[in-house]
């Protein structure tokens, strides 16, 4: 039930009324149940929504506000209370790289981000601000996550489907951010002028679009981001705002915000804030480093958007996927399993939660698997993956392409070795890319500024 007055909304167990459901377009209405579905959910795994409650219908509410939506986008988000966009000329979304939901809860019952828990406190009493608990989209990595929010399409969709790809048209495994050879730290297969990022994009973005109805877009980024690939693929169209340390990231949003250089055109902002992933990783989601990171996060947040009068904004924290505590002790090793990779047809690829197979004889790899490691992999098979609707809605071609036949994903405190990047293996205590609750629950808290 949602009202002016109820503003914690828990979004995606809900589906659409029968009357909204025939307004979405058919490929983001609510998948069948199937076997997978249900063996998930039995699992306590947490399904993407993205037929309302989920990351790519935040990007749908956006087009949607600035008049930009069109039927064949996904749904906006169907919880979002329309008194919060009634006479909205400007829309911002703050991506908190990693902030799930679990998380921010955690941090703001601590004391640690004062002016989130402001906000929440707003919206528990219903005063123009509101919480939807949301899901990210599946696999749960931010190389998918942004690459939906900057086009409101679905991996399966935009085909940026993980960090890790076996990308067939560069036979290699790829690093998806970067777009480069994932066995190295830099490089891009772009910085060879010949190959133009726009030959790889699958889907337009959504800061053209508003720019070719007379909006305005902008870009809040690191600027060391500013000639990355993912930039150049999704978001060329925005006028890119650059930030040297994260601290200046809320000093340019405010900027932005308070100087209006777009005039009386509606406008989108986009900013993001990386470090509380970073931290996230290196000492986990609940280390005294992730608070204080988060606390400089809120703080930030804080300087750009607080005591501000106007009331034509409409600010949207978000978040691209949360973390689940992964203990490097019982690191996985399947980069050195040297049975498994003979069974497969291109090295192992996907995110160190969600192991993608690409093998000829997907049988004996799943008995290997289960005999080595008995009960550490939910095994998958890709097409069923892919009926079920877990990447998305669309085409499935590319998803076949760069998913492979088994699909292996971990459930509790542990990860795998998937690549070892410049030699060295990943070894975090936090990490995400599968379903658990804490990987695939993200906030969604909106408010008029």
């Amino acid at each position: 039930m949602i009202t002016a007055a109820l503003s914690i909304t828990r979004s995606p167990s809900k589906s659409p009324s029968t009357s909204n459901t025939s307004r979405i377009a058919p490929q983001y209405r609510p998948a069948m149940p199937s076997a997978l579905v249900e063996r998930l959910r039995a699992r306590g795994l947490v399904l993407p929504d993205y037929a309302g409650g989920g990351l790519v219908n935040v990007a749908s509410s956006v087009l949607e506000i600035l008049k930009v939506r069109d039927e064949s986008d996904p749904p906006p988000l169907r919880a979002l209370d329309p008194t919060l966009t009634r006479g909205i000329r400007q829309v911002v979304v703050v991506l908190a790289d990693g902030l799930g939901t679990a998380q921010l809860r955690a941090l703001a019952a601590s004391g640690d981000v004062p002016f989130i828990a402001s906000l929440l406190t707003r919206a528990e009493r219903g005063e123009r601000a509101q919480l939807i608990e949301a899901t990210t989209i599946f696999p749960s990595t931010t190389a998918a996550a942004i690459t939906t929010l900057n086009t409101a399409r679905t991996p399966q969709e935009h085909g940026n489907l993980a960090y890790f790809i076996w990308l067939e048209e560069f036979a290699q495994v790829t690093q998806m951010l970067r777009w480069g050879p994932g066995i190295t730290r830099r490089g891009s297969y772009f910085d060879n002028a010949s190959v133009d990022p726009r030959d790889f994009v699958k889907v337009p973005s959504i800061h053209g679009r508003i720019r070719s109805r007379g909006g305005a877009s902008y870009v809040i980024e690191p600027e060391i981001f500013r000639q990355e690939a993912m930039t150049r693929m999704h978001a060329s169209s925005a006028t890119y705002t650059g930030y040297f340390l994260p601290s200046s990231m809320g000093v340019r949003l405010r900027g932005l915000i308070e100087e209006r250089p777009w005039g009386e055109r509606p406008a989108y902002i986009y900013a993001y804030w990386a470090g509380i992933d970073s931290i996230a990783h290196l000492h986990g989601p609940q280390s005294a480093e992730h608070a204080m990171e988060a606390a400089l996060f809120d703080l930030d947040l804080s300087r750009a958007l607080s005591g501000r009068t106007s009331d034509d904004t409409l600010v949207i924290l978000t978040a691209d996927h949360g973390h689940a505590f992964t203990d490097p002790d019982k690191l996985i090793d399947l980069v050195g399993d040297a049975e498994l990779r003979s069974l497969l047809r291109n090295p192992l690829a996907g995110e160190p939660r969600l192991v993608f197979l690409h093998t000829d004889e997907p049988a004996r790899v799943k008995e290997h698997l289960e005999r080595r490691y008995p009960g550490a992999f939910l095994l998958i098979d890709r097409d069923e993956a892919i009926d079920a609707g877990l990447f998305g809605r669309g085409d499935g071609e590319i998803a076949r392409r760069r998913v492979g036949e088994v699909i292996a994903m971990l459930t509790d405190d542990r990860a795998a070795s998937i690549v070892r990047v410049d030699g060295q293996t990943f070894r975090h205590r936090g990490s995400h890319g599968g379903m658990t609750p804490a990987e695939m629950n993200i906030p969604v808290l909106a408010w008029r500024a």
